[in-house]
């Protein structure tokens, strides 16, 4: 059976940016149009780490992060900026993860996250980190096979970092946008799971399809609870001789489809392993 291509993605959204401006405005920082660049106003900042770190924030708003990151570094760097060390650590991480730079923006949220874990931006740098490994997950292009049949390790990073950050931020302001993200990555892998199922048709490894669509329902059933796929898994179970898996799928495909298309024939085929199991049971005594 040949997979249906996936859309191409539209991933990659520069998540930072937009957060970039809530974090500055819950800091007490205005954000005005200067040309064609968006300058923070430093109007009323008195101390040279204030100072600093919104000229930072200048700086990385306008996509100037070698820049930004010097003047984070010397924020973060100084003992008497303690104040502002962590946003601006905090930044030093947007910095990275505005360049693509995911694996070393991970390890500074992931810092962030272990040391300052009474801070208000701890959700923020949680769900920066999933983002990460989000935009790091196989991607397709004109050039490239389908994306689940590329390896999904770095996939199943993201679907656990999601989840984890969902689990604990539940009701944050970025919990709408790693549900989006969540059920991107779990498509993902539900397709890789059936991609696998068809190289192994191909290849009358009935028990190895079977195996892969069961796990492909079990571990996305809102995607793999249809009717054609349970079926296609007692089918699966049957021609690898395996009755007892297939009786079980069989029994699975009518408590869900009651009225479904294969009705009969399931209770049929049903009907014949009860009776050759019956059968058994009585040549053995």
């Amino acid at each position: 059976m040949t997979r249906t291509p996936l859309p191409p993605t539209t991933r990659r959204p520069r998540l930072a940016r937009i957060a970039l401006v809530a974090l500055a405005t819950w800091a007490g920082v205005g954000v005005a149009a200067c040309g064609s660049a968006n300058r923070i106003n430093p109007e009323g900042i008195q101390d040279s780490a204030r100072r600093s770190y919104y000229e930072g924030m200048g700086e990385l708003v306008d996509g100037n992060y070698i820049a930004a990151t010097q003047l984070f570094q010397d924020v973060a760097r100084s003992p008497r900026y303690v104040r502002f060390a962590a946003l601006a650590k905090l930044r030093i991480g947007d910095a990275l993860y505005l360049q693509d730079r995911y694996q070393e923006a991970t390890e500074l949220y992931r810092s962030f996250a272990s040391q300052y874990k009474s801070d208000p931006n701890l959700p923020y740098a949680r769900f920066q980190v999933a983002a990460c490994y989000y935009n790091r997950v196989p991607s397709e292009w004109f050039a490239s096979p389908p994306a689940y049949e590329m390896d999904q390790s770095l996939t199943y990073q993201a679907e656990a970092e999601l989840k984890g950050f969902l689990d604990t931020f539940p009701t944050s302001r970025f919990a709408p946008r790693a549900r989006s993200m969540l059920g991107e990555v779990r498509q993902m892998l539900f397709e890789a799971e059936l991609f696998a199922a068809d190289f192994y048709e191909r290849r009358d490894r009935w028990r190895a399809v079977a195996w892969r669509l069961d796990r492909a329902i079990d571990n996305y059933p809102e995607l793999g609870l249809k009717e054609p796929l349970v079926w296609r898994m007692a089918d699966a179970y049957a021609r690898s001789g395996d009755e007892a898996q297939a009786a079980k799928a069989y029994g699975l495909y009518l408590k869900s489809f009651p009225e479904g298309e294969h009705k009969h024939e399931v209770k049929a085929r049903m009907e014949k392993i009860r009776q050759r199991l019956d059968s058994d049971d009585h040549g053995r005594t």
